[in-house]
């Protein structure tokens, strides 16, 4: 009961901070708050900031969310209550730089204010890795891999907490602000001040390297089940990590990449809920071969499309000069060769990534051209038996055909 009460709190506290950072926003006008003299915030800039933010409510809320259904089921009690942490704490970071800076230009001399703006500095090195490196470092048990893990996580613990510690007691100014620690201690050296950022940087990269050893010996050593709950677990973050890593890249990234990331992220405590649950586990090789299949289909049918319309302007370049011809035509070509694509491609990307459901619809298939030939009811039953522990893998199979006399085993 108290550890409901708890998950409540904790998802009521995270929805809290969601609703005062669009508060802020809107109503507290603060972006144009931030604006020089009479020069207005233009709507790019305010459309950019407004999504930036509602994707980082809803991937806190759906944290929150999974982490508070998941605190009342056995078994998944521990993972829950990172999820919960997890998105509590990464949801303090963008509420103290919004809402304390909304504060801070009300009354920059308030104290309660300052430590408002505190809060998001002071987030950044557990907000950042309570969302996807702990809970890869304790996934999908709620716990380390083994009592060997316990030293290295204790020492990663230790740099997060000196980090989040040093950032709180520092003297002067918050995050490069005008604003003044309202708990900073005067007799702190600034060259232990100065070890809030590498400290943070280096524990948050060590706490990265653990998850993913973490999640390698898992899946080395796990059973069947636990292999899919970590392939679940690792396509959503997939699908977050590398946005995150090509967003920043000048050139090819973007806010597309943003897009994808945070995407990426809202599917992470979705997976971590079905993993848990089990609940189609055995789903996600379908999923990711149907992906890969479709992303792979896609990216063929695009480059003969923009090379047929290349190559037919330059051929019927002499006799017109509009390019309508050229695209139509490479659109009919595209379209007849997209079945015969989709389906070739689909069967290589199966037998790579789906090969138990191939090698299923393989036996399937080769039992049924045997049926047609076969009229012996003892070598049916064989094949029969055969081809059912070939695709299934039951731990035990048998088959009854009714006679004249009786059932026979």
């Amino acid at each position: 009961m108290i550890r409901l009460v708890a998950a409540a709190c904790a998802w009521m506290t995270t929805a809290a901070l969601g609703i005062a950072m669009f508060w802020t926003l809107t109503v507290g006008g603060y972006l144009e708050g931030l604006a020089d003299g009479d020069a207005a915030v233009d709507e790019p800039v305010l459309a950019t900031t407004y999504l930036a933010i509602g994707f980082i409510v809803a991937i806190t809320i759906a944290y929150a969310t999974v982490g508070l259904l998941l605190a009342s089921r056995t078994g998944g009690g521990r993972v829950g209550a990172v999820l919960l942490a997890g998105g509590l704490s990464f949801a303090c970071i963008p509420f103290g730089y919004l809402v304390g800076g909304f504060l801070i230009q009300v009354d920059p001399a308030d104290p309660i204010a300052n430590a408002v703006f505190l809060l998001g500095p002071a987030s950044i090195p557990i907000g950042y890795s309570m969302i996807l490196p702990v809970l890869a470092l304790v996934f999908p048990h709620g716990r380390l891999p083994s009592r060997r893990w316990r030293w290295p996580a204790g020492l990663v613990a230790a740099l997060l907490l000196g980090s989040t510690g040093i950032r709180i007691l520092a003297p002067g100014e918050i995050a490069g602000s005008s604003s003044s620690n309202p708990f900073g201690v005067e007799a702190m050296p600034a060259a232990v001040a100065g070890l809030a950022e590498p400290l943070a940087g280096l524990g948050i990269l060590a706490v990265s390297v653990l998850g993913v050893g973490a999640v390698l010996v898992r899946y080395r050593r796990g059973s069947i089940v636990e292999r899919q709950q970590l392939r679940w677990f690792v396509a959503a973050v997939m699908l977050a990590v590398i946005p995150i890593a090509v967003s920043p890249q000048a050139g090819i990234g973007g806010p597309l990449w943003i897009l994808l990331a945070s995407i990426g992220l809202l599917l992470v405590p979705v997976s971590v809920g079905i993993a848990i649950t089990r609940y189609r586990l055995y789903e996600i090789d379908r999923i990711v071969s149907r992906t890969i299949g479709w992303g792979v289909v896609t990216v063929l049918l695009a480059a003969v499309f923009v090379v047929l319309v290349a190559v037919l302007q330059t051929v019927l370049a002499p006799v017109t000069d509009e390019s309508t011809l050229a695209v139509a035509a490479s659109t009919l070509v595209a379209v007849t060769l997209f079945q015969p694509l989709r389906r070739r491609v689909q069967q290589a990307v199966d037998r790579r990534f789906d090969r138990s459901r191939y090698d299923s619809a393989r036996v399937a298939g080769g039992f049924s051209d045997r049926l047609r030939d076969q009229v012996d009811i003892d070598a049916l039953r064989s094949v029969l038996l055969g081809t059912v522990n070939e695709a299934v893998r039951p731990t035990e199979a048998g088959l009854w055909l009714q006679a004249d006399h009786g059932a026979e085993p």
